[in-house]
């Protein structure tokens, strides 16, 4: 924790705002940590705080909000702008394409040079029109930083900028909080898991590209090849209702359990056999590293940064998009070999320990350190 007398470097996140997703728990776990001398971390959200404002706020890191109407609402961009000046900013970092259009502009007013915009998936751009805006503002940038190296491709071939000009920051869990957990055999039976079956965690948020009808859609194929098993869905979203549906009306409600929004992912994942990601797109996933921390094997579709985590056949399968089939022969071969599955677990430890949180702060801190020098010098 940084005392007033330090003189410190001030870096804003710059973020839409802090729902319990993927990115956002992200920073509510690194920011803290970052919040030390040489710099002081603060947070400003352009909708509105969202639930995990309040947990960055307990940890010392302070939470603004300055409300934009749109990504160019001249009015809201100059009031943050005014914020940054009055909060003596030294370095923005912001987060997806509506955040790093307004943050961007925002800070070339306030005149403010240190500035990195984070990119964490692929096909950001929906329309031209947003590549031609975001080449416009890559003068007044200093780096784009990408989750993955396809998500660095994918700013490459759409911005047109050098490759050294995009940065890789691979995401990073603390391994700690998995690697201590144990089963907890009343934490299952509290989840409505039934005895004897092997449990399929699928950690993602309840939206379309996650890819849970098409998970769906396997489990319904492979069911009569697979051993006993229970999978449990775990986040929540926009298409609960229809998942819901599409469970009934598949006949799968015995063996699909949603169980919404969680806190207790390591104790989740404690109880699993076998991790599962359907996604259409993915820039690097978080749900992926967390579970082979904890020791879970991962079937996934091989999609953008996937197979920069899995190693296939080592610590998880990587299956083709929009192939249920193969997607549901990857789920049996994990839970129908229980010393594959074994293997596969002690080589997930293994590569989870190149995604550590303390490798993700010692690397933003050199690239943040860098671009400071940079403006400095």
């Amino acid at each position: 924790m940084n005392t007033p007398s330090q003189q410190l470097f001030h870096i804003v996140r710059v973020i839409t705002w802090l729902p319990p997703g993927g990115i956002e728990k992200r920073l509510a776990t690194i920011l803290p940590r970052l919040n030390q001398s040489p710099f002081r971390v603060s947070v400003v959200c352009l909708r509105a705080r969202g639930p995990l404002a309040d947990s960055l706020e307990h940890d010392g890191v302070p939470v603004a909000v300055v409300p934009l109407r749109s990504r160019l609402d001249p009015r809201g961009i100059r009031a943050l702008a005014r914020w940054m000046r009055s909060e003596k900013v030294d370095l923005v970092h912001s987060h997806m394409y509506r955040s790093n259009v307004p943050a961007t502009i925002a800070a070339r007013v306030a005149g403010i040079k240190a500035v990195v915009c984070q990119v964490h998936n692929v096909n950001t751009w929906e329309t031209w029109r947003q590549r031609w805006m975001d080449r416009l503002l890559l003068r007044w940038r200093r780096a784009m930083i990408a989750v993955s190296d396809e998500v660095k491709r994918d700013i490459v071939g759409n911005l047109g900028c050098p490759p050294d000009f995009v940065r890789v920051l691979y995401n990073g869990i603390d391994l700690r909080e998995y690697a201590s957990v144990r089963r907890d055999p009343k934490l299952r039976h509290q989840l409505g898991i039934p005895e004897g079956r092997k449990l399929i965690v699928v950690l993602a948020r309840l939206v379309p590209q996650k890819g849970h009808v098409r998970l769906l859609r396997a489990l319904e194929a492979a069911r009569g090849q697979l051993p006993p098993a229970h999978a449990l869905f775990v986040g929540d979203g926009k298409m609960r209702s229809a998942l819901e549906d599409a469970v009934r009306n598949r006949r799968l409600g015995d063996m699909v359990t949603f169980a919404g929004y969680r806190d207790d992912v390591p104790q989740i994942l404690a109880l699993a056999d076998l991790s599962v990601l359907a996604s259409d797109r993915e820039g690097f996933s978080n749900a992926i590293i967390e579970s082979l921390a904890a020791g879970v094997p991962v079937v996934a579709t091989d999609v953008g940064g996937n197979s920069e985590v899995i190693v296939h056949g080592e610590c998880g399968l990587l299956v083709a998009l929009h192939d249920a089939e193969a997607l549901g022969r990857g789920i049996q071969t994990v839970l129908s070999d229980d010393d594959l599955r074994q293997r596969m677990s002690n080589a997930a430890r293994r590569r989870a320990e190149r995604f550590s949180l303390d490798r993700m702060i010692a690397e933003t801190n050199r690239l943040y350190l860098t671009l400071l020098g940079q403006e400095q010098g």
